[in-house]
């Protein structure tokens, strides 16, 4: 189940229509950058004189996008998180809205590959991400629309289906369910090479993770790496070691849901398996242990997965949670 503060990431359309969400997110970008200072309650204005709407409209839309990580605001000045264009293909710019900040959207075009009725997407807002029927319904609707837009999604014989383009964009950089499925035949996850970057959240738990490694392994380590490579081309988020030991942890954070959580274990058997053989070579005499270090409980389907494949989760206790989160706020 994905985490009750991923539910309201929606990609609610903006006024221009559907096919105009990137042209006007970059208008919203022209005007933020134009002012010193700037609240919400100004931008809303701004916005629903800018385009002939009503107030709650524009409150809709604009909740929508500082919910979806696109905007924030902090003491009286709102900031850009979407990426400037710097000439980039139109849909490569959707590539990266979608990868860095909206939820479900590519849940919803893995689903279509095949073609998928409005029927079978309600039930998977409602099984993976806990929507009600009637968000649902908004959600799908949003969502759907959008995509179709962008030429990811089109509309034959009642169902839904991927495009070509909606599909080359899942084969190249999104294929999430895929990888997963790999990992469960082979214990290889095909996600780990070419994927997408790390995100902010991944990064401050990953050097949080580093600094707080002795804890989190309860022993005392001589040295400690992160981006350890291995032999195999992986690179593990944070290493530590000392004469009798070594650890290899991969890290998720709050925004992982559960098939990323699920590519985290089998990584966890790839490390292990990959770091014995390393340490046999070496004659060193070390154990190896991994461990997937999350930031919030794990459901319980995937605590029992874990369990069955000997994988040691650890969840980040509340204290470290505290302190996890002063980080990200200092950071902005």
């Amino acid at each position: 189940m994905v985490d009750k503060r991923d539910k309201s990431k929606s990609i609610q359309p903006l006024d221009g229509g559907y096919g105009g969400y990137i042209e006007t997110l970059e208008s919203i970008r022209a005007y933020v950058d134009s002012r010193s200072s700037l609240t919400r309650e100004q931008l809303k204005s701004w916005y629903s004189e800018q385009y002939r709407i009503g107030a709650s409209t524009s409150d809709a839309y604009m909740n929508s996008i500082f919910r979806s990580g696109l905007l924030k605001e902090r003491g009286g000045r709102i900031k850009c998180m979407f990426p400037k264009s710097k000439g980039k293909r139109r849909d490569r710019r959707v590539v990266e809205i979608i990868n860095d900040n909206i939820a479900y959207v590519l849940d919803m075009l893995h689903e279509a590959r095949e073609g998928a009725t409005e029927e079978h997407l309600h039930k998977l807002g409602k099984n993976e991400y806990g929507l009600s029927r009637k968000s649902n319904i908004n959600q799908i609707w949003w969502r759907r629309g959008w995509l179709q837009s962008a030429r990811f999604m089109e509309r034959r014989d009642g169902q839904l289906y991927a495009t070509e383009l909606g599909r080359t964009v899942l084969d190249e950089h999104f294929d999430r369910r895929t990888a997963v499925d790999a990992a469960n035949d082979a214990g290889v996850n095909r996600a780990e090479f070419g994927g997408k970057g790390e995100g902010p959240n991944h990064q401050t738990l990953k050097e949080y993770v580093y600094k707080v490694v002795e804890r989190i392994c309860d022993a005392e380590v001589k040295e400690r790496q992160m981006e350890y490579p291995l032999p195999s081309g992986d690179k593990v988020d944070v290493t530590a070691w000392n004469k009798r030991r070594i650890w290899h942890v991969e890290v998720k954070s709050w925004i992982s849901k559960d098939p990323d959580v699920t590519r985290g274990i089998y990584q966890c058997i790839k490390y292990a398996a990959v770091g014995k053989a390393v340490e046999k070579a070496k004659n060193s005499g070390r154990n190896v242990k991994s461990l997937l270090v999350v930031e919030t409980e794990i459901s319980p389907k995937l605590r029992k997965l874990a369990d069955e494949l000997g994988v040691c989760v650890y969840p980040l206790p509340e204290p470290m949670r505290r302190k996890l989160k002063k980080l990200r706020t200092a950071r902005g």
